[in-house]
């Protein structure tokens, strides 16, 4: 029988390889990711996977928790490329000393690797510059950064707010809809205080940073992205 990868339902399975993080709080991480995509992602995104914990499935998506970065990773808590299929690393120990947790970042990997899991998807959209003005732009399939540094709990585990499809979509009107879960966005392209935004402009990508978003620790996907167009 010839296997095939299910995009409509694909399984991730979270591999732990850290030793400050403990099996049994990682597949407790994995059970309120998985109510977050059934129950809270599904709805907004028509997206469903299955997450599977220290398993090693054939054709799955994998999200690989480590210690901490190496040396050419350093600065990152996550990100996610393609190696076949779409893999992800977080890194707990430098995430934790930074945030106090790691399951946001697990969270968030697992969303964007729905949302885009090829990490190629643009949307023909726009940013606003300091002057408020719209300026046309290309702008990845991220769904988690705009809305960054805001999170909320499911049984206690702390997971990442994201935005809906209709951020995605340039010809809404602000102040009509809710753009994003925890309901802070109501334009889109808008960003959160503590959100950011990748934008490809001219053949050039920049950041575009919410007022509270901390510069340093954050600025990771728009380089692994590029880093990882040709895989």
């Amino acid at each position: 029988m010839l296997l095939r990868f299910d995009r409509n339902n694909p399984l991730i399975t979270v591999i732990n390889q850290s030793d400050i993080a403990k099996n049994r709080e990682v597949e407790r991480m994995v059970k309120a990711v998985q109510r977050q995509v059934t129950e809270h992602f599904r709805p907004a995104w028509g997206l469903q996977a299955k997450l599977v914990f220290n398993e090693e499935p054939p054709l799955a998506m994998k999200v690989i928790v480590k210690d901490k970065a190496e040396a050419e990773d350093e600065g990152y808590f996550g990100y996610h490329f393609v190696d076949g299929l779409p893999v992800t690393y977080i890194f707990a120990k430098d995430d934790i000393k930074e945030h106090g947790e790691f399951s946001s970042t697990l969270s968030h990997e697992v969303l964007e690797m729905l949302a885009d899991p090829d990490v190629n998807l643009f949307a023909m959209g726009f940013y606003r510059d300091k002057a408020d003005r719209k300026r046309p732009a290309f702008i990845p399939y991220e769904v988690c950064d705009p809305v960054e540094a805001s999170k909320y709990k499911i049984d206690g585990v702390t997971v990442a707010n994201f935005v809906f499809p209709e951020w995605f979509e340039p010809e809404h009107e602000d102040g009509v809809m809710k753009m994003d879960y925890l309901g802070l966005l109501d334009g889109p392209f808008k960003i959160a205080a503590g959100g950011y935004l990748d934008v490809l402009r001219n053949g050039k990508t920049r950041t575009i940073w919410g007022e509270e978003a901390k510069r340093k620790k954050t600025r990771h996907r728009l380089q692994r992205r590029n880093s990882n167009r040709s895989l």
